[in-house]
């Protein structure tokens, strides 16, 4: 017995041994039941011992130990001599290898093999990836197999697109967060952000769910794409046909394809056709937070609503300060860029410094389609002072980070829909703010 085991275990032990050879003195019968009343452990074992000799309770008679404030005397019953070594021995047998089980830690369960459901078809900018058993990964690579888990874009450079094991492809960008799992049953959560989807044909008692804080998105096979914001979610389907449920109220409506339908409790859940797209778009920072992505100021004396950059640490230990609005989505039709287009950008910086300023971009079917970036120089900003600058999109460029995709991805940003247009400053904290955004059509 090992030193740390109770002082009374191999006393018991010895009482144990000598009560299955018969020779359990009157004495020790006493000394047995008081460790019985005062050692509750000992009593569950006596009891499992009990359980193992069940047979050979037939030819012994063990001390009553039902009252264990009692005394209670062995009776000998009558055998015949020769069958008392034996079943001595026998009884000594069990006892070892009951005793021995009692002090062996229980081996730890097997852990079943937990097979890849998906791959990593295309990633870049800043991911975070949570899989098995609440592993955190940001080292991720086109090729990785996944078991499952959640993937969560952390910059408006974000980008992640996966395959599972039946070709149905999925895609995040910008600030989203994803939980997929596909148990026999493709199951995905949607906790902000947004997606775009092409599913192929599901079984038709297992398809693919999609839920955010609002709504269940049934998913049979087809194309679409789910923008979720704190009390909303706005699905628009491209092809095929979606069935969304309200989960406030139970309400569902079938979305066909070139349809969408925005599940929230202050407006009633009815189809809509996609309205045609749009080329110009104005930001709405007095809103709020409703699909800007930064640190939200509102108005005061002398000043307009404005939205301040917020830091991403990146795994090499530099930080990004980086805000964004998202144009396309929610109620306002697509916005699609056209030859000649500008953006026109209104801020502050507190310290001077280079900008970039980027948008992120998404084909008509919502497949993703690049990021496009130009770079200003710290000379157009001046410590504390506003800044107001127009860009032309023909000048932007492929962002670098998607170099290796660049045969795959458009070489201009126009006829592309607009998924975000985001500014960003590189590794020091300038204090960046922007007032408003807006896209500006040659016409205008």
């Amino acid at each position: 017995m090992s030193e740390q085991q109770p002082p009374w275990r191999d006393e018991l032990d010895t009482l144990l041994g000598r009560l299955v050879d018969e020779e359990l003195s009157e004495t020790e019968t006493a000394r047995l039941n008081e460790i019985l009343r005062n050692q509750p452990e000992a009593k569950a074992q006596y009891h499992a011992y009990l359980d193992v000799h069940e047979d050979l309770e037939t030819q012994f008679t063990v001390p009553d130990f039902g009252a264990l404030d009692a005394v209670t005397k062995i009776v000998e019953p009558p055998q015949p001599f020769y069958t008392r070594p034996l079943l001595a021995m026998a009884a000594l047998v069990v006892i070892g290898f009951f005793i021995n089980a009692l002090v062996q830690p229980p081996a730890a369960p097997e852990r079943a093999e937990v097979r890849p459901i998906a791959t990593i078809k295309g990633l870049s900018g800043s991911l975070v990836y949570t899989g098995d058993r609440g592993a955190v990964q940001n080292q991720l690579a086109v090729g990785d197999l996944l078991t499952g888990g959640t993937i969560e874009g952390m910059a408006p450079d974000a980008w992640f697109e996966l395959q599972f094991t039946d070709g149905s492809t999925v895609m995040i960008s910008g600030f989203s967060m994803l939980t997929f799992s596909d148990d026999g049953q493709k199951k995905l959560r949607l906790k902000e952000g947004g997606f775009t989807a092409n599913v192929m044909p599901q079984p038709k008692d297992k398809p693919m769910l999609v839920q955010t804080r609002t709504a269940l998105f049934e998913v049979l096979g087809t194309r679409f794409s789910v923008d979720a914001e704190l009390a909303a979610a706005t699905l628009t389907v491209a092809e095929g046909s979606v069935r969304a449920t309200r989960l406030s109220d139970n309400s569902s409506v079938d979305v066909p394809a070139q349809h969408r339908v925005t599940a929230a409790i202050n407006r009633e859940l009815v189809t809509e056709k996609v309205p045609d797209s749009v080329g110009s778009w104005r930001s709405r920072v007095e809103l709020g937070r409703k699909q800007n992505q930064g640190e939200w100021f509102p108005a005061r004396a002398g000043q307009s609503a404005r939205l301040g950059s917020v830091p991403y640490t990146i795994p090499d230990g530099r930080t990004i300060y980086t805000l964004a609005m998202k144009p396309s989505t929610g109620d306002h039709p697509p916005v699609v860029l056209q030859s000649g287009s500008q953006i026109r950008v209104r801020g502050r910086l507190e310290t001077q410094h280079r900008v970039y300023f980027g948008v992120t971009l998404r084909h008509i079917n919502g497949d993703f389609a690049g990021r496009f970036q130009v770079i200003q120089p710290e000379e157009m900003f001046a410590d504390r002072q506003p800044f107001d600058v127009t860009l032309n999109f023909d000048e932007y460029k492929l962002d670098p980070s998607l170099e290796r995709w660049k045969d795959h991805l458009p070489v201009s940003p126009v006829g592309l829909v607009v998924d975000a247009v985001w500014v960003h400053t590189l590794w020091d904290p300038c204090g960046l703010q922007v007032v408003s955004k807006e896209i500006i059509t040659p016409d205008e």
